[in-house]
């Protein structure tokens, strides 16, 4: 029996396949196989062979003895053959299996989708000539994921693995000719022979390549005309690596790398630098790969460096990282670094790409939309375009594709933001700069105002107007008016970015002006720690500057703020600093709304008298300057001081005109503020019904105008009337937890600690469980933000639970709560007496 018959019938039976299984596994007929095994026939073709050899899990040397005896026996039984020869007459000269892969990364970690996906397009039973190509930027990963592959695949192309690098050491794209005259002498072809040119060398490399099956891996192609002169033949796969994906390549399958998950990126790091040693330090190895940006070059250079210096700690390497201006200098070891491929990119840019790369790094800002490319490099829109699309093609820069708003969006990845930031310190003045810097943020800032003037909201007015700002293309002013909420949440990151920045340049004006303008928007979405943070850097800005009715704006600013972070003693010594220094500048309105502030800040305090006063001066003064919306919203604290005081029609009056004036001012905002202040109002006069509709009514209007937190306060007011009627139990606390996720979820401890309360109350009326553990965390809230009315209503709920429990320490608890609004001097105080049954002050000893 032939040596082939014999080898397929003995590996067939090692699998345990019959002759059918097989010849359903190689896709050919039964009979064929039969035929085969008995030796009859003119022999198989090479394909089939393959076919076969696929089907039955050959690999390696088993491989290639089974497929060379199948392809010897093919050529013998053909006409033209001599005895002994297997081989046709006009035959290429026969040469080993190339095998050209570099060596596999031994640590190559993840990657297992576009592994599994890259055997599957690549596979050579199909017949056909297959193409794919890794894209993505310098030092993701697209070489070392190239090569394991190939080596993955190795079997399946027993004709040989071909490697080819398309660049020089020095970064410039090689002759396509040149690579395929060295391809054809390692394919056998005699040098001296060679055609000239691309074209007649490609055609030489495709006959030299026919009836093989051959991968062939082309490494970091500069674009497709490079490409092109190695499209394969029939039962060849070429596998390229670019920065570019080249789409454009016929029947391409592309896969476009992204930097590693923190998981994965850590697992590198372990195989380089020693698991053992990088897992005693969890947090550190972390922040080193968030330092790298997950890029695979940076964490194995990363890795490296541990490696080599085994008396330091991972913390070490990361404390080194965390220093941005040295970063890239601290990720290169030997020939190792992360800045030579960014350099490679950057000087193939054009100058305007080279000057908007570096412009674009400095502003610093996590995301961008388009616009600002052009107003850097203070070019029409048209310039700007085509310089992000260069940018995008060198892989220096990534599309985010449409925010909220429905702009394209843009980032820099970490390490080549640091890169960009390198070259505006290198090759851009500080006075180009700094003017570059004051044109596109100013762009911003026409913007905000834009958007701001559609925001339903309350107004602080910090923004100084009389400060300039244009916004260059129209279409983007459109976005801005058109959709204000969704515009300012999509810019949310980056304005919070320009006000430091420009407050760094010495810009004071303009960043009072961008603090200023997103206030309003801070407030409207509970973005305190932005507002603050603004605020902050806007108020040191302009003391250097001595701009004092800056410095005056900004403290109101911050002072409106801290009122949000409960912060009580410094927000009133900050609000008064404000108000003093207003009216040293003759700032009527400003002192009048900082003195609004103050009384707001007071009546939260239970300093009742005091904000009784601040607030009435404050509502005269507000008249005065003729700021309607912010009076209504000053008689609506008013009405929440004179309700705690007991004088509830009073209360019930002065907010029921603050909705007139807000209605009349058709202001959404204060109309919804002072219907919920309405419905604490009626609620504490007994007026369940009227409260819940006030309350109910002010949630809608809140939830129309995209305030979270007001829909929030809102709610809870809803829930605490509907709680008034044993019946609407679940739907009180239907509305109470709604509020809830929404103060969770926006970081409003205030209104989360109060909704608990509301909740706790109702939980111990209905016996449930846990009540009392939700008490008590609602009661140390208060305690440390030093409420007392709001500490002293969570003591009289600990009180009734511990009642119900029949524990003796209620009246202890009902003691404490009654001393303290004996000492706010509110009606409470005689209603705790009653149930106490005392009638004079409550006095235990502590």
């Amino acid at each position: 029996m032939e040596k082939f018959a014999a080898l397929l019938r003995e590996h067939r039976l090692h699998r345990r396949l019959t002759q059918e299984e097989l010849a359903e596994r190689a896709g050919i007929s039964s009979r064929s196989v039969r035929e085969m095994e008995r030796d009859h026939g003119r022999g198989p073709r090479p394909r089939t062979v393959e076919q076969l050899a696929t089907a039955l899990e050959l690999a390696g040397n088993a491989r290639e003895e089974f497929v060379g005896a199948g392809r010897a026996l093919f050529w013998a039984n053909r006409p033209g053959r001599t005895a002994g020869n297997a081989q046709p007459k006009l035959a290429v000269p026969t040469v080993s299996a190339p095998r050209q892969l570099p060596a596999d990364l031994p640590d190559f970690v993840a990657r297992d989708d576009e592994v599994d996906q890259l055997c599957r397009v690549l596979d050579p039973t199909t017949g056909a000539a297959t193409l794919a190509v890794i894209s993505g930027p310098a030092g993701v990963g697209k070489t070392a994921l190239a090569v394991h592959a190939g080596h993955r695949l190795a079997t399946r192309f027993p004709d040989g693995q071909l490697y080819a690098a398309l660049r020089d050491t020095g970064g410039q794209p090689v002759d396509p000719a040149e690579v395929l005259g060295q391809l054809l002498r390692v394919l056998g072809a005699d040098g001296s022979t060679l055609p000239a040119g691309a074209d007649a060398r490609a055609g030489l490399f495709r006959a030299r390549l026919a009836g093989r099956r051959a991968l062939l891996v082309l490494d970091d192609a500069h674009g497709h005309r490079q490409v092109e002169a190695f499209m394969p033949p029939e039962g060849t796969s070429v596998l390229v690596t670019s920065r570019l994906p080249l789409t454009g390549l016929p029947g391409v399958t592309t896969i476009d790398l992204h930097p590693l998950p923190n998981t994965s990126a850590v697992d590198l790091l372990c195989r380089v630098a020693g698991e053992d040693r990088i897992r005693t330090e969890p947090v550190a190895a972390s922040e080193i790969v968030t330092a790298c940006g997950g890029l695979p070059l940076a964490v194995r250079v990363a890795g490296a460096r541990l490696a080599a210096r085994p008396h330091w700690t991972v913390g070490t390497l990361s404390k080194r990282l965390a220093d941005e201006r040295r970063r890239l200098d601290e990720l290169s070891y030997g020939d190792l670094a992360v800045r030579p491929g960014l350099q490679l990119a950057y000087h193939g840019l054009s100058p305007a790409a080279g000057r908007a790369f570096a412009l674009l790094g400095a502003l610093n800002v996590p995301t961008f939309p388009g616009w600002p490319t052009a107003t850097l490099l203070d070019s029409a829109p048209d310039v700007g375009a085509a310089v992000l699309d260069e940018l995008l093609d060198a892989r220096l820069l990534d599309t985010l594709g449409p925010d909220r708003a429905g702009q394209p969006r843009y980032r820099f990845h970490e390490i080549t933001r640091l890169f960009a930031r390198e070259r505006q310190q290198e090759e851009i003045s500080r006075t180009e700069w700094t003017a570059a810097l004051d044109r596109t943020a100013s762009g911003w800032l026409a913007l905000a105002r834009h958007a701001q003037d559609r925001l339903h909201c309350e107004r602080f007015h910090l923004d100084d107007r009389s400060h300039p700002a244009v916004a260059a293309d129209h279409r983007v002013i459109a976005v801005a008016t058109g959709q204000p909420v969704d515009w300012f949440e999509a810019e949310r990151e980056a304005l919070a970015a320009l006000v430091p920045a420009c407050a760094a340049a010495g810009l004071a004006a303009l960043t009072r002006a961008l603090a200023g303008c997103g206030a309003d928007f801070y407030e409207l979405r509970g973005y305190y720690d932005d507002w603050h943070r603004v605020m902050r850097a806007a108020l040191d800005c302009c003391r250097r500057a001595g701009d004092r009715s800056g410095e005056a704006a900004a403290l109101r600013g911050l002072g409106s703020c801290m009122v949000e972070l409960d912060q009580s003693d410094a927000t009133l010594a900050t609000l008064r600093a404000a108000q003093t220094l207003a009216e040293d500048l003759g700032d009527g309105a400003g002192a009048a709304m900082a003195r609004k502030e103050i009384g707001y800040v007071l009546g939260l305090a239970g300093r009742l008298a005091e904000a009784e006063a601040e607030l009435r001066a404050a509502t005269e003064a507000l008249e005065r300057v003729g700021s309607r919306p912010a009076k209504a919203r000053a008689l609506t604290s008013l009405g929440f001081v004179l309700r705690q005081q007991g004088n509830i029609d009073e209360a019930v009056r002065m907010t029921r005109v603050a909705i007139a004036i807000a209605r009349s001012c058709r202001d959404t905002f204060t109309q919804a503020y002072s219907l919920r202040g309405l419905a604490g109002a009626l609620l504490a006069g007994g007026r369940h019904g009227e409260a819940e509709q006030a309350a109910r009514r002010a949630a809608e209007l809140f939830a129309r105008i995209g305030d979270p937190i007001g829909t929030a306060q809102s709610l809870r007011a809803l829930g605490e009337s509907l709680a008034q009627n044993p019946g609407r139990t679940t739907e009180a606390e239907e509305a109470l937890s709604t509020a809830a996720v929404i103060f969770r979820d926006r970081g409003n401890d205030w209104g989360l600690a109060l909704t608990e309360l509301s909740l706790g109350e109702i939980e111990v009326r209905s016996g449930t469980r846990g009540a009392v553990d939700r008490l008590r965390r609602s009661l140390r809230y208060w305690t440390d933000e030093q409420v007392p009315a709001l500490r002293a209503r969570a003591l009289v709920a600990l009180a009734e639970a511990a009642e119900r429990a029949g524990e003796p320490a209620a009246r202890k608890l009902l003691i404490d709560a009654h001393r303290l609004y004996q000492e706010l001097g509110v009606p409470e105080a005689a209603e705790l007496a009653k149930r106490l049954g005392v009638d004079v002050p409550v006095d235990v000893p502590r």
